[in-house]
């Protein structure tokens, strides 16, 4: 069995409220993982979670919307298990002390492997993202929702300390402007600007705010890897700088 509430957290950190929909689940010695890329290629991701309560198997979700709505009606813990035609597993059935649900499964073909990173990146620019600060980071993009676009780079203090600035509304002269400030980063010496999608960032730490710990890693070539861990899941995505 699986709590509902673990359930949804791990489909929201790849779904990230409706921008991926079809993944495959591979399950293995009980630890699910989910490998996903965004439809616009800006973004590679994978979550993980030990304690998985299906047999080693490998699964295709083409529609996770839908999934989310049959999810919705269930409270508390969740049985698992699949139905099967001749040793093919064609549904998840997901039932609680109410519901009993049906959920079919698309076939393995029509959701491809997702490809991963063909590069190896050198983070040297790293940053703590707490909950606060992935609470301050949705609301600026929030108080600017009609921008696109986020610019990162070095910006220290007054006193010379070192902070990294993610500045919404990117670098548009006569525009509105929300700067937020993660002080607690560990950053090398070069100058850099780089914008990335706002969008992107603002759902992947808006699903991620109830894990335990968070971190930001940039590489000066453009690929920013955020990390997050909570009890038996952690999720990671790689995002691509926008073409300057």
């Amino acid at each position: 069995m699986i709590e509902k509430l673990d359930l949804v957290s791990i489909i929201s950190k790849y779904y990230l409220n409706g921008m991926i929909e079809a993944v495959r689940w591979e399950i293995q010695d009980g630890t699910v993982k989910i490998r996903f890329n965004a439809p616009s290629k800006e973004m590679i991701g994978e979550v993980e979670f030990s304690g998985f309560p299906l047999e080693d198997s490998t699964i295709a979700i083409s529609n996770t919307t839908q999934l989310n709505k049959l999810i919705a009606i269930t409270n508390g813990y969740l049985n698992l298990e699949y139905k099967k035609q001749h040793q093919l597993i064609t549904k998840l059935i997901i039932a609680d002390n109410q519901y009993t649900l049906d959920y079919s499964l698309a076939d393995l073909m029509i959701v491809p492997a997702t490809g991963k990173l063909t590069i190896d990146p050198n983070f040297t620019e790293t940053a703590i993202v707490d909950n606060e600060s992935i609470a301050a980071i949705v609301k600026a993009k929030q108080a600017l929702a009609d921008t696109d676009t986020v610019l990162i780079q070095p910006n220290p203090n007054d006193d010379g300390e070192p902070r990294l600035e993610l500045k919404f509304a990117g670098n548009i002269e006569h525009s509105n402007k929300v700067s937020f400030y993660l002080s607690d980063v560990d950053l090398s010496e070069a100058e850099y600007k780089e914008h990335y999608n706002s969008n992107m960032l603002k759902e992947i730490m808006y699903c991620n705010k109830d894990m335990v710990s968070g971190k930001m890693s940039i590489d000066l070539e453009g690929i920013m890897k955020l990390e997050f861990e909570g009890k038996n899941i952690k999720s990671t995505y790689y995002l691509v700088a926008k073409e300057k």
